[in-house]
């Protein structure tokens, strides 16, 4: 195995974290906007994982759009509408302002959405 597989196989168990905080953080009361947090960040390790095998060097960024724009794998473009949801919970939820808390049901959907990019990205890896 080259260092990039080795490297992407590092950003995917760094995703596999976030997919337990985020399911950890779902049964407690309150924390679904870091449920969120960790959702988005599940994606976001699982887009790098692919980009670090495809030997693509990016930026350290949070913006799952433009992550997805440096792949530029076809077979991804079908999670654009979850980067634009998920992209929301890497910044905005982390500081108060003028962020909505997300109920319950918003942080499951984050979590699903995010889950999908995981999975896929990990048959791309041949996983």
């Amino acid at each position: 195995m080259n260092a990039d597989h080795e490297f992407a196989l590092e950003f995917l168990r760094k995703a596999e974290s976030d997919l337990g905080s985020a399911r950890l953080l779902l049964t407690s009361d309150n924390l679904f906007d870091s449920a969120c947090f960790h959702s988005q960040q599940l994606a976001e390790k699982s887009i790098k994982a692919v980009l670090t095998h495809k030997s693509i060097r990016f930026k350290k960024i949070h913006d799952l759009d433009k992550l997805l724009s440096l792949l530029d794998d076809p077979d991804f473009d079908e999670f654009r509408n979850y980067a634009l949801i998920l992209n929301s919970y890497a910044v905005d939820a982390r500081y108060p302002g003028d962020y909505v808390e997300p109920e319950q049901e918003e942080a499951v959907e984050a979590l699903r959405m995010a889950i999908e990019i995981y999975e896929f990205s990990k048959k791309k890896l041949g996983l």
